[in-house]
């Protein structure tokens, strides 16, 4: 797929998707079917065909990240808050959700403050398909952490550092459920968002929401929405259930305009 051109590379991973996803995982289809009846009823045919085939370009296009950010393919929406953050000298959580092609805009942010940046990564289970992710993400200066069950420890040390940022998706699939956005469902405080708002709580880290949107072809958007400050104690149930619930009112409103491009809706359960 390097070799292709840009635009070839893309358009082959959209066109091969629906087919492939569709046929190699129904559960998933049947998963983003299912919720996108229940919020788009008159849409939701063509919305998960949309979702597919944003899901094929996203993958094909890891082959020629690189390429496409010196390209220029992926602009800035809301320049001003993401250069607020970074000038401020705060801890900064960076919190996004699965959407557009969300490894770019990681990889766009790593590039805009190197050697700042902590993402969690999940290797994929691919032996093969593991190497060509390492090999592209180790190209961007910013600290991998594997998915794993003291990530969240070397979090909160990337944060105690001077400018530290720490990466989290907002939407992270664990133990069987999307976490965020509620999306309806009773907010819970021990996923992400909740992981989130503690580490803010804890270390005074400012909370960046940022996403990616895919506008045509392969040419996307990072868009940066005003810092947020937490207020309130770690240890106080009442302030992350209200951090929760602001971080998850903000993160359900570019998720739900962009549905035929939450790649969690995949993974979806209610």
């Amino acid at each position: 797929m390097r070799g292709l051109p840009t635009d070839v590379c893309s358009s082959l991973g959209a066109r091969l998707a629906p087919r492939l996803g569709k046929v190699a995982n129904p559960v998933s289809h049947q998963r983003a079917t299912e919720l996108l009846k229940r919020l788009e009823p008159n849409q939701a045919d063509a919305t998960v065909e949309r979702l597919w085939a944003n899901v094929g370009r996203t993958f094909a296009e890891f082959a020629v990240s690189h390429r496409m950010l010196k390209a220029g393919r992926v602009a800035i929406d809301g320049e001003e808050h993401l250069t607020a953050a970074l000038s401020s000298g705060r801890p900064i959580i960076a919190l996004f959700p699965h959407l557009g092609n969300w490894e770019l805009a990681e990889m766009q942010f790593g590039f805009r403050a190197p050697g700042r940046v902590a993402v969690i990564v999940a290797p994929p289970a691919s032996g093969a398909r593991a190497v060509i992710a390492e090999r592209v993400r180790s190209k961007v200066p910013a600290d991998l952490l594997v998915k794993s069950r003291t990530v969240w420890r070397h979090g909160l040390a990337k944060l105690r550092e001077p400018g530290g940022i720490f990466m989290v998706a907002a939407d992270e699939s664990a133990s069987g459920r999307v976490w965020g956005p509620s999306l309806g469902r009773p907010l819970r405080t021990d996923g992400n968002l909740g992981k989130a708002v503690r580490l803010a709580l804890t270390t005074g880290a400012t909370v960046l929401p940022f996403h990616s949107e895919r506008i045509e072809g392969a040419h996307l958007i990072s868009r940066y929405m005003e810092p947020i400050e937490l207020r309130g104690d770690a240890r106080d149930q009442a302030a992350v259930s209200e951090g929760v619930r602001l971080l998850d009112q903000i993160i359900e409103v570019p998720v739900r305009r962009l549905l035929d491009q939450w790649y969690m809706a995949l993974a979806f359960r209610g």
